[in-house]
């Protein structure tokens, strides 16, 4: 015989303790492809430190404009990095000096709101550094991050 699992307590406990996880991540990394170094592989999402951290490929760090970069924090992320090539040595021009006025504008939005600015970071990066020495420095700053307390915009939208 054939029952309806819709009516089944334990289909809907279990959809019900599905459905609490957040669906926003708490931290945002969108990655410049310019920085990353040959032969990594970095995971597109993973936990560390009780968050989830859901990167981003984006073709050029002067692509963040500062609205995506609020738009993350609205939807509840606890914080964003934006990674970008070295100072002075951008692959197309001039985007990693964009980015950092654009993270360093949503830091000031972001203060003068009463937020901490640290839930939006800049960090230089580049595609000569080693696999291992990029992934360590994604993940600090993903760990300074999470150490911030959580999003008061989170629900207040």
């Amino acid at each position: 015989m054939h029952t309806d699992p819709k009516g089944d307590p334990q289909v809907l406990s279990l959809a019900g303790a599905i459905m609490s996880e957040p669906l926003s991540p708490d931290v945002v990394v969108h990655l410049c492809t310019n920085c990353i170094p040959q032969g990594m592989n970095l995971p597109r999402q993973w936990n560390q430190d009780g968050a989830r951290v859901l990167v981003r490929e984006v073709p050029c760090s002067g692509k963040m404009d500062g609205q995506y970069l609020l738009h993350a924090l609205e939807g509840g992320a606890r914080g964003l990095c934006v990674v970008a090539c070295p100072k002075g040595d951008c692959h197309l021009s001039q985007g990693n000096y964009r980015a950092e006025v654009r993270v360093r504008t949503v830091q000031r939005l972001l203060a003068e709101i009463g937020l901490p600015p640290e839930r939006a970071q800049l960090v230089h990066a580049s595609p000569a550094d080693t696999p291992r020495k990029f992934e360590q420095l994604v993940r600090s700053t993903v760990e300074r991050i999470c150490a911030i307390k959580e999003n008061l915009l989170h629900g207040a939208m």
